[in-house]
């Protein structure tokens, strides 16, 4: 019933369509009422501030539907069961702790300029050497989120490229290679921008 309703133009062609339009937006949105310069620091990486609650809340959310919602639980219950549902009193658990704590830490944050936690971390504690450690755990724990969302596009890619090419691991390789040059640009031209 459903993919009478698609007609020709397919499922395939529907995500192509829309991957098109959200990467469009992302890279247009740096441009809409744009802010400062994006060689500052806290322009790109804080939107210069000026993303407010409301588009704040939007964004925490779409976090929350990412590659990780969708591929990587989904696939971990599948192959390792129940042992995976921990993702779910976790994201509670931590986003209920967020709710009542960084309201005071970002009130704090933009008062007194910090960009990072490490930012806090080293006027708080005085101390270079932990906010070192602070900064690169925030890096080195990132990398797995970000592999994980390469990864989820480049699932996603090679099915819609599959009816194109039939070669698996050469649509593999190009989805991959996709992923990776659009996510890289993205981040690189628009930081925290695209999404104000």
């Amino acid at each position: 019933m459903a993919s009478s309703l698609i007609g020709p133009l397919g499922w395939g062609g529907i995500f192509l369509g829309f991957f098109v339009i959200f990467i469009f937006l992302g890279f247009y949105g740096a441009r809409w009422r744009r802010g400062g310069d994006l060689n500052q620091l806290h322009e790109w990486a804080l939107a210069g501030r000026r993303l407010g609650t409301f588009l704040a809340w939007f964004l925490v959310g779409a976090d929350l539907y990412t590659a990780y919602t969708f591929v990587a639980v989904p696939s971990g219950v599948f192959a390792s069961g129940a042992l995976y549902f921990y993702a779910v009193p976790y994201v509670a658990t931590v986003f209920a702790l967020a709710a009542v704590t960084m309201p005071a830490l970002w009130r704090w944050s933009r008062l007194r300029n910090y960009v990072t936690a490490a930012d806090f971390v080293q006027e708080r504690f005085n101390s270079k050497l932990l906010a070192g450690f602070v900064a690169a755990t925030g890096i080195v724990a990132e990398f797995p989120y970000i592999a994980l969302q390469i990864v989820g596009m480049q699932a996603v890619l090679t099915v819609m490229l599959l009816g194109v090419v039939k070669n698996v691991k050469l649509v593999s390789d190009i989805a991959l290679t996709i992923s990776f040059i659009i996510l890289a640009a993205f981040v690189y031209t628009s930081g925290s921008e695209a999404p104000h």
